[in-house]
């Protein structure tokens, strides 16, 4: 029997983005026995495909409703984090729309009839398979990883933390209260199964691994693997000195620390005692930076704030990003008023939130050149003895290229 064709998308294209990475958990992947399935890593539009299977954030939606026109929403499912909170948003741009976790994508697929499906958590496998494994690099991380390849692996399914700017709302508000971990056997073969792949890092992407009930287990097989671990910090409750030398005994490399800037924001003595820690014991740290931005929609304060936190935790690598009002989050309807639909690709990460593009270029290029200023300045280079490639430089020549002016 010949196999149906079905083509896979993100929107936005994860060609356009600086950071590229494994496609998220809500991706399913069709039953390779019936299914020849290929991820377009481009956006561009393939014909002749039985079936478009595509996961749509809320920056992308402008553009998946013009792919929607020329594949035809007869042949389309979609998913991810904008139709599960908003499904009514595609209508007439999809034949059903899924909503939540699509690990019964199988099911679905056969399902009769049109219109708003259930998507069901389960312990399945992503083939990853169908993804270009050679572009799956984590380019936010400077040059710590140059040219290697990461995949990533989940032991928590939820989130911890009630933010109101991130995009595992969805997560959040279905299953808060709900701790749902996978089991150390079925990450045991998951470990398994990313044998056959070549690939230098391991990235645990949920946030809540430190808490889960089978950690001593699970820290065994992730230091039976060889990789290079890079992880969320998460909760710090219990966080002291032998958990970090565990970890850098483990093959630990890198563990990312979260910071939400916004006025009134306060130092974390637990969050600088776990810095301390981490640079002792020799384990690289991330700074991600979410910006939210004054009310008065000046907010200077902000460049002071995230320079000050530079200083204090000299991370190996930086990403700073603009607070988003993701659907679910408190903010949400108040930003979906101001910004049409075929606006929503400036509800990125990306962009700071204003209506004048003129203030809103002035802000993006400011964070940039912070984060320039930082990888250039003398602090950073003095603590630079990481692993690393050494092509920072190139990569901020790059950056300055891509922002046209910049203000250093």
């Amino acid at each position: 029997m010949k196999k149906k064709k079905c083509y896979l998308y993100n929107f936005p294209s994860l060609a356009g983005e600086p950071r590229v990475k494994e496609p998220s958990v809500l991706y399913s992947v069709p039953d390779s026995r019936e299914w020849d399935s290929e991820f377009v890593f481009d956006n561009k539009f393939r014909p002749g495909g039985d079936l478009y299977l595509c996961s749509v954030f809320t920056c992308g939606l402008p553009d998946f409703k013009a792919f929607s026109k020329k594949a035809g929403k007869e042949k389309i499912i979609a998913g991810g984090y904008h139709p599960s909170l908003c499904p009514s948003d595609f209508t007439g741009l999809a034949d059903k729309i899924v909503t939540g976790f699509g690990n019964n994508i199988d099911e679905i697929i056969k399902a009769p009839g049109k219109g708003v499906f259930r998507g069901e958590f389960r312990y399945n496998h992503m083939d990853r398979g169908v993804f270009p494994l050679e572009k799956l690099k984590e380019a936010w991380y400077a040059d710590v990883f140059p040219g290697r390849n990461s995949l990533s692996i989940s032991t928590f399914m939820g989130c911890p933390f009630p933010c109101d700017f991130a995009d595992n709302c969805y997560i959040f508000s279905t299953y808060k209260g709900k701790k749902i971990f996978y089991p150390a056997s079925y990450v045991g073969d998951e470990l398994k199964l990313l044998e056959k792949y070549d690939y230098d890092y391991l990235f645990i992407r949920d946030e809540g691994f430190f808490l889960h009930p089978e950690f001593n287990k699970i820290l065994k097989l992730l230091a039976a693997s060889g990789k290079k671990i890079y992880s969320f910090l998460g909760p710090l409750e219990g966080f002291n000195e032998a958990k970090m030398k565990r970890l850098k005994a483990a093959g630990w490399f890198c563990l990312t620390f979260g910071f939400n800037v916004q006025e009134g924001y306060k130092d974390d003595p637990e969050l600088l005692r776990v810095a301390a820690l981490a640079r002792k014991h020799g384990v690289n740290i991330h700074l991600n930076v979410i910006v939210k931005g004054g009310k008065d929609k000046a907010s200077p304060y902000y460049l002071d704030t995230v320079g000050r936190i530079l200083v204090k935790y000299k991370p190996a690598s930086t990403e700073m990003y603009f607070w988003t009002p993701y659907p679910g989050t408190r903010s949400f309807e108040e930003f979906r008023g101001k910004y049409p639909a075929e606006s929503y690709r400036l509800l990125s990460d990306f962009h700071f939130k204003a209506e004048s593009t003129p203030l809103r270029d002035l802000h993006q290029r400011r964070l940039l050149a912070l984060q320039v200023k930082y990888y250039q300045s003398k602090e950073y280079a003095k603590m630079r003895d990481f692993n690393c490639g050494d092509s920072l430089h190139l990569q901020i020549k790059s950056m300055l290229r891509g922002a046209g002016k910049a203000t250093v």
